[in-house]
């Protein structure tokens, strides 16, 4: 049986590039990416300039100033990285059917059969490094990793230098990369977890990959399992296409400028949450069956609660009703500086509906998706959004997933 062939290919300082790429005057400069642009907004992303200073993502908009007044911050935009990764992911889907979208800019190719030696592998992660910058933009620059297993395809991407590649081939050279990095390195392994694995005698991988499995299940529980397995070289989950993936859950949040408890103004602002959320339900073909709403207050505490619903929803009528059930009879008596919504218990559309169920209402909200989606967000949209345009805009989410061309043509290889 042949060894399964895997790489992961995890795009350098995404957003920050995007902006690089789109504007040839910001090449080289200290950019930062933010979701607000207010002295307590928080970069979301940042060129390799600016993290050669101290600028990560996290750091807050008036602490970047302080590391260098220079910064250029941009204010981020979720369509030019979505059609960006768009664009990147369809130069996948030329070499494998088998691609797992793990984030907006990151994924997992499996080559599995369609290519037969680490040799050809590597010439296609050469290759696919360079159409990305020939097709897409000569800015972007990727780190990949090729291995047998998913868990090992990724470690060697995070590992490697930026802009570069690393294949583990064999045990062997696992066990040398294991051997060259820190333990807090490896994918899924972050302090808390090292101080954990500290306790049980584990410093290093290779200490994890010889300790015993029982001891670590004892400890952990299932993830022991799996933190065996990833250091042995032992697959667990594989790639998993778009279609195999079902996400946890699909919400939106937003940190109010207006600090109230004014049951018009945040109405207004729950519906557009309620909408956001509802369109990407329905982008995805899903509906849920569970529902999470909430606030929080300016001076400390809030309200949070989640309720499973007897009927799916789908509509953002229905989200929104669910949601305000929720929060109405425990309506803030503070001044809220953030709110949020989110469906779970998510399931693939089924068609079926409630025997008192009328479809006028999903009929209607499919056709204003499709008029907004070709004229725009939110040109027709429910009269309790009314003067919210400028509130909760877009973002974009790390793990949303993008569109992925499917290619008829069948894969060759030389």
């Amino acid at each position: 049986m042949q060894k399964r062939l895997i790489l992961h290919i995890d795009m350098n300082s995404y957003f920050a590039t995007c902006e690089q790429q789109a504007n040839p005057f910001l090449r080289g400069k200290v950019v930062g990416v933010v979701a607000y642009m207010s002295p307590n907004g928080c970069i979301i992303a940042s060129s390799k300039e600016a993290k050669k200073l101290g600028i990560k993502t996290g750091c807050l908009v008036k602490d970047a100033k302080k590391l260098c007044p220079e910064v250029v911050l941009i204010e981020n935009e979720p369509a030019k990285y979505r059609s960006t990764t768009e664009r990147i992911f369809n130069i996948f889907s030329d070499y494998t059917d088998r691609i797992e979208p793990y984030s907006i800019d990151e994924a997992f190719l499996d080559l599995t059969g369609y290519i037969k030696s680490w040799e050809q592998g590597e010439k296609i992660t050469q290759e696919i490094k360079e159409r990305i910058k020939a097709e897409v933009g000569e800015w972007l620059t990727s780190s990949c990793g090729l291995s047998w297993t998913r868990f090992l395809a990724k470690f060697a991407s995070d590992i490697c230098p930026k802009d570069s590649y690393l294949i583990i081939d064999s045990i062997p050279k696992m066990e040398q990369v294991f051997n060259s990095v820190k333990i807090t390195e490896a994918w899924g392994i972050k302090t808390a977890t090292e101080r954990h694995l500290n306790r049980l005698g584990i410093f290093t991988l290779m200490d994890l990959k010889r300790h015993p499995v029982a001891n670590l299940m004892q400890s952990f529980g299932k993830p022991g399992y799996y933190l065996w397995a990833n250091a042995n070289g032992i697959e667990i989950e594989g790639v998993r296409t778009q279609e195999e993936l079902l996400p946890k859950s699909i919400g939106h949040s937003y940190c109010i400028p207006k600090q109230t408890n004014d049951p018009k103004y945040l109405s207004g602002i729950l519906m557009k949450l309620c909408e956001k959320t509802g369109r990407r339900l329905r982008e995805s073909n899903l509906q849920a069956r569970g529902i999470t709403a909430g606030y929080s207050l300016k001076y400390g505490g809030g309200f949070w609660q989640s309720h499973k619903t007897e009927d799916p929803l789908f509509t953002t009528q229905d989200i929104f009703k669910a949601a305000y059930k929720l929060i109405e009879p425990n309506w803030p008596q503070g001044k809220v500086y953030m709110l949020a919504v989110s469906v779970t218990r998510l399931q693939r559309f089924s068609g079926q509906l409630n025997l008192f169920y009328s479809p006028r209402q999903k009929n209607l909200t499919l056709a204003l998706d499709k008029i907004n989606d070709k004229f725009g967000e939110y040109t027709i949209c429910s009269g309790t959004m009314w003067g919210t345009q400028d509130n909760a805009p877009d973002r974009v989410g790390f793990r949303k997933s993008v569109f992925i061309e499917e290619k008829k043509s069948a894969f060759t290889y030389e």
